[in-house]
């Protein structure tokens, strides 16, 4: 697309060009008649010249006229021709034609333009026929002055639009690309000034507007760079969500918690917020009005998290137009469980509790009643006493184990081989394994490497292993993997046994809770292994996730992530 200076010039061009076209028909057309009306009155007057001279005698001083002239003369009386002469110039015998009303007309012979003329005086009739190119050598003369004149008008057409150009389009165009800039974000760009009266102010006042631009930008990334780290460092959850249900914001908190597989900006929060949120934020929405409740949220199918949660809608000055809302999620676990553990903690103590020291109460009174005089009832009563001890020696080191867990906020961790630990518990399994003919499939790749505690880490490959046998049936399998997953390391322990109801997923990781009572006993489990896990690697900031169906087994999984 041409420029608007070229546009410009080729407009004012065609202007002049047109214009001195016109100009130059127009004038040689003026001349054109004037010469002809001129020539026309010559010739009537040496017309009545020649005739006086016919009438005269004097037809041999006629001759002389035409030849030193160069003119045919033809005189006739009632269509007789009655003189004539004849200088090399033929009649144009259309002058005859009663249909051309001009008594002069012109005609090309050659190179030549001839002209012929006709008139009628008294009873006679004469015309005149001769070569004059004069007439049309005065118009290309015209028309060579029009041409010299119009170029000369375009040269100087062509530094004025030049000098337009430098001076006033020039600079607006700079001035347009530089607000440009402008728009796209580059608030640092100015214009140099010009020294044209008319577009300083304008160059003046761009450079002015940028730097206003640019002081605003500035306190704008300012007051963004706060803002957004007060929320990244607000240690609850927080979602911006725009009117039309986009996530626009989602900080720091929100990420650890729920632990997302994607990020969830731009995207709508149907999709990512757990279903009892929902109602809270869609009735915000609707009353345009604040609504805050505490619910209680199952993460990853083993977190059960409390939260003080609170939907702000975000209004306008008038409160009339809305544009959002901030979802607040305060996560309270922490003060749900003081207030559950000293109502639960007690309860369940007391009840793991009772079945061994009942059991060893009973056995000792029977002891002492005289049982012990049986040599054979002693000894088995004795072996009792012991496993019951044994149990109770068990729980305490696990309670041990938990309450060391949960109190440490660091721990002191290391590169260590994800593969060999898994390994490492495999042999140390492989008896306990074999007693009940269950093959452990190694699935291991190599070199896996983690940054994290090796021995909390063992104590986990330990539990899951441990739990996968004792919930298998005999002559199974028992599958662990250790692999990579692109910024993932995974550990899964997979067994074909009783495997886990939906229901009891939510609760596996609880303590003292297990699935299979009775069998757990059997096994001289305490219900304290997986809630050990689940805390184990939440200190390692990893995650831990079974997938199960009952009958048909189960899949442990942990990750840790670089």
């Amino acid at each position: 697309m041409l420029k608007f200076h070229q546009r410009l010039l080729f407009l004012l061009c065609t202007i002049v060009i047109v214009s001195f076209i016109a100009l130059g028909a127009i004038i040689t057309h003026v001349i054109y008649n004037t010469v002809i009306s001129n020539q026309e009155g010559d010739l009537e007057h040496q017309a009545q010249h020649l005739v006086s001279l016919y009438n005269q005698d004097k037809t041999n001083e006629i001759k002389d006229i035409a030849k030193s002239e160069k003119f045919t003369l033809f005189i006739t009386k009632d269509n007789d021709k009655i003189f004539s002469t004849n200088e090399g110039t033929h009649i144009n015998k259309d002058i005859n034609n009663e249909a051309n009303p001009s008594k002069l007309i012109y005609d090309k012979v050659g190179d030549n333009h001839r002209y012929t003329f006709k008139t009628s005086l008294k009873d006679k009739d004469i015309i005149i026929s001769s070569i004059d190119n004069e007439i049309f050598e005065l118009q290309v003369g015209i028309w060579k002055y029009v041409g010299l004149i119009g170029l000369f008008v375009l040269i100087i057409i062509f530094f004025v639009v030049r000098s337009i150009n430098r001076t006033y389009i020039r600079p607006i165009n700079e001035v347009t690309y530089a607000t440009n800039l402008l728009a796209e974000g580059y608030y640092h760009v100015r214009v140099p000034e010009s020294n044209v009266k008319e577009t300083r102010e304008l160059f003046v006042t761009t450079n002015e507007l940028a730097r206003r631009l640019q002081r605003l930008n500035h306190k704008q990334k300012l007051q963004s760079n706060r803002l957004k780290t007060t929320i990244e460092n607000i240690p609850s959850s927080i979602l911006m969500i725009d009117k039309y249900g986009d996530i626009v914001v989602a900080n720091r908190s929100y990420y650890d918690v729920f632990n997302p597989e994607d990020a969830v900006e731009h995207k709508n929060y149907i999709d990512f917020i757990d279903p009892e949120i929902q109602p809270l934020i869609a009735a915000a929405f609707k009353v345009e009005k604040s609504t805050y409740d505490q619910i209680k949220l199952t993460i990853d199918q083993v977190h059960q998290k409390y939260f003080d949660t609170a939907c702000i809608p975000i209004l306008s000055k008038n409160k009339k137009n809305l544009y959002g809302m901030v979802v607040v999620l305060h996560d309270i676990t922490n003060l749900k469980k003081l207030e559950n553990l000293r109502r639960e903690f007690v309860a369940n103590v007391s009840h793991e509790l009772k079945t061994p020291i009942t059991s060893i109460k009973g056995f000792a009174e029977t002891l002492l009643d005289g049982a012990k005089d049986d040599a054979q009832t002693l000894n088995d009563f004795l072996e009792i006493i012991s496993k019951e001890s044994n149990r109770i020696e068990t729980l305490v080191y696990d309670l041990l184990d938990l309450s060391h867990v949960e109190q440490q906020t660091q721990l002191e961790t290391e590169p260590t081989s994800l593969s060999e630990i898994a390994e490492t518990t495999i042999k140390n399994m492989q008896n306990i394994a074999e007693n009940k003919n269950i093959t452990i499939v190694n699935e291991i790749n190599r070199d896996i490497i983690i940054e994290a505690n090796k021995d909390k880490v063992s104590q986990v490959a330990l539990n899951l292993l441990s739990n996968a046998i004792s919930y298998s049936k005999v002559s199974e399998e028992v599958i662990v993997r250790v692999f990579k997953e692109g910024n993932k390391r995974i550990l899964e322990v997979q067994d074909f046994g009783i495997g886990i109801s939906e229901q009891d997923q939510k609760h596996i990781f609880e303590r003292f809770y297990r699935v299979d009572k009775a069998r757990s006993r059997d096994s001289g489990g305490t219900g304290l292994g997986l809630s050990i896990t689940k805390h184990i690697m939440e200190a390692h900031h990893g995650r831990i996730n079974v997938f199960s169906e009952p009958e048909k087994g189960s899949t442990f999984r942990v990750t840790f992530f670089e």
